[in-house]
């Protein structure tokens, strides 16, 4: 094995103890349904969206459009229940990436994939969303989902649309979530 395949097998249980240290859960039966996203991501909600991502257009698009490594996307609804007790932990997320630069190339995004335009904005007003919402109007990432719950959160490569990591439900540590992230991104740009 090369010096960077025990690296990678270090970072791994590293990252596996810190999982089960924080009592999150890996999620193999999501992994299998979206080893990769195929799925159109809804237009953009925003110039300042627009911005954030690196994109050119006010369009449906893909996630290797996005100019960032990572993109982690919370598949959401606006009426679910655990969706809305997730909203403040994505928020802290989403703040402790924008303040630390050595995760400038990690975008946060989340999609409604079964709500309209007003109970998104109720729920952006109500949770003070600082991330971009999305909305699948079309419902056609719902249906990619065969029965998948929501919130689901995906951690994906926006080089290939890999998705490195999925956890299903609530998270409950977003300090420990953002360490799963570094450890991800870390074995990705080993694989590179």
């Amino acid at each position: 094995m090369k010096k960077t395949g025990w690296f990678k097998v270090f970072l791994i249980i590293v990252w596996m103890s810190t999982c089960l240290q924080s009592g999150i859960a890996f999620s193999t039966d999501t992994a299998e349904q979206f080893s990769t996203v195929k799925f159109i991501i809804p237009p953009p909600d925003s110039d300042q969206t627009l911005t954030y991502l690196g994109l050119d257009a006010i369009k449906p698009f893909k996630v290797t459009d996005i100019k960032a490594k990572i993109v982690i996307i919370e598949l959401m609804s606006a009426v679910c229940p655990h969706c809305q007790a997730n909203a403040p932990t994505m928020n802290e997320i989403y703040k402790i990436i924008q303040a630390n630069s050595s995760l400038a190339d990690v975008k946060l995004i989340a999609i409604a994939i079964s709500d309209d335009k007003i109970s998104v904005e109720a729920f952006k007003k109500q949770f003070r969303t600082s991330f971009p919402i999305l909305l699948d109007e079309n419902h056609e990432i719902k249906s990619s989902m065969r029965g998948m719950g929501t919130p689901t959160t995906l951690v994906v490569s926006t080089g290939d649309a890999k998705v490195l990591y999925t956890h299903r439900g609530v998270i409950a540590d977003a300090d420990g979530f953002v360490k799963q992230v570094r450890f991800v991104k870390q074995l990705e740009a080993l694989d590179k």
